[in-house]
């Protein structure tokens, strides 16, 4: 699939009387990213263009989420600022944020390849409680992410470095019916997700449920603590299927659960505590989002650590510099990524 034409809106051009396009931030199969100036409010925003003519859209469940978490003021989600479009195109105007926390991962070390991409343990503890809040707040009000990775959560634009922002919700399901009760399990599902963060239920094919929107969490948090995860030796090859490259990482993953020891090598012992508390939730169960939270506080309180510590990438942080030459933005949908994308939601 060929990327979108980054040139469908003009440098220079006024959009609906508001929005003044200022640069490309990025373009790909499922759409274009431009950073705007807000004539009325006088601030950049962030401006992602979808073509009509595209088989898969998102944009239409990226308004609706985005709406509903605006409304109940989410915690770490951009705001919406304004929708839109003609015949050809339609956009959603949304905060700009900074680079993704895979960009900032990627600085560290600079082009060494030997160099192991990790935070520290500080900055990963204010990670982890920024990036379950967001998702706390997307489940409360219905809906499963579906995607959650490293490349889905970004800091804030300088000066603010210590906001996470959640990212690209055109994946999401709403998992509550309008009465309040929670969906059955499908019978037959369509995978959704990245693969190598997805959780081991949803790579077996299951329903995803709250519960696997952890999981994807938990992996990032620990794939940003230590560099890798446990099946990072999963070979994949080019002439793989995706069937394939799915099963590879599902007998992996299995293997892995059944003995939670290899998912803790190098972390706090309080995320033992934590990875028990997901294996023991069923399909509708609601994660216990202040359990975790405390298991975390332990971590940050058990090492003296304060909230006036600098994060890697802030100023005082050793990743300051680096941090600076990281994209600018980083909203794109991962279109790159096949695997994302399926025809049933």
């Amino acid at each position: 699939m060929k990327p979108v034409d980054s040139t469908l809106l003009e440098i220079g051009a006024v959009v609906e009387e508001r929005w003044k396009v200022k640069q490309v931030l990025g373009a790909g199969c499922f759409g274009a990213v431009y950073e705007v100036t807000d004539l009325v409010l006088n601030v950049e925003q962030a401006m992602k263009v979808e073509l009509n003519s595209q088989d898969f859209r998102t944009l239409k469940m990226e308004v609706i989420v985005l709406k509903e978490l605006t409304n109940i003021k989410a915690r770490n989600c951009c705001h919406l600022y304004g929708v839109g479009g003609n015949e050809s195109y339609n956009f959603i105007v949304m905060t700009e944020v900074g680079p993704s926390l895979m960009s900032l991962l990627e600085s560290i070390g600079g082009n060494n390849p030997r160099k192991k991409k990790y935070f520290s343990l500080r900055s990963c503890l204010h990670l982890a409680i920024s990036c379950l809040q967001a998702l706390e707040d997307l489940h409360f009000i219905g809906y499963l992410h579906r995607d959650i990775k490293p490349h889905n959560y970004a800091i804030g634009r300088d000066p603010d470095f210590r906001s996470v922002y959640m990212l690209d919700f055109g994946m999401c399901r709403k998992y509550i019916r309008d009465d309040g009760t929670h969906k059955r399990a499908r019978s037959n599902t369509c995978f959704r997700g990245t693969l190598y963060f997805a959780s081991h239920l949803s790579l077996k094919g299951e329903e995803q449920s709250r519960r696997d929107d952890v999981w994807s969490w938990l992996f990032t948090i620990i794939y940003m603590m230590t560099g890798t995860l446990p099946w990072n030796h999963v070979k994949l090859t080019r002439n793989m299927s995706f069937l394939e490259r799915r099963n590879a990482f599902s007998e992996s993953k299995q293997k892995i659960m059944e003995n939670p020891d290899f998912l803790m090598t190098g972390l706090p012992s309080e995320f033992r505590a934590i990875i028990v508390h997901l294996n023991l939730l069923g399909y509708t169960d609601c994660p216990n989002y202040a359990y975790i939270y405390q298991m975390l506080m332990t971590v940050f309180r058990r090492n003296d650590y304060n909230f006036d510590m600098p994060l890697d990438w802030e100023p005082q942080g050793d990743l300051h510099q680096m941090t600076l030459a990281a994209p600018a933005h980083n909203m794109m949908p991962q279109v790159a990524n096949s695997e994302s994308r399926d025809k049933e939601t």
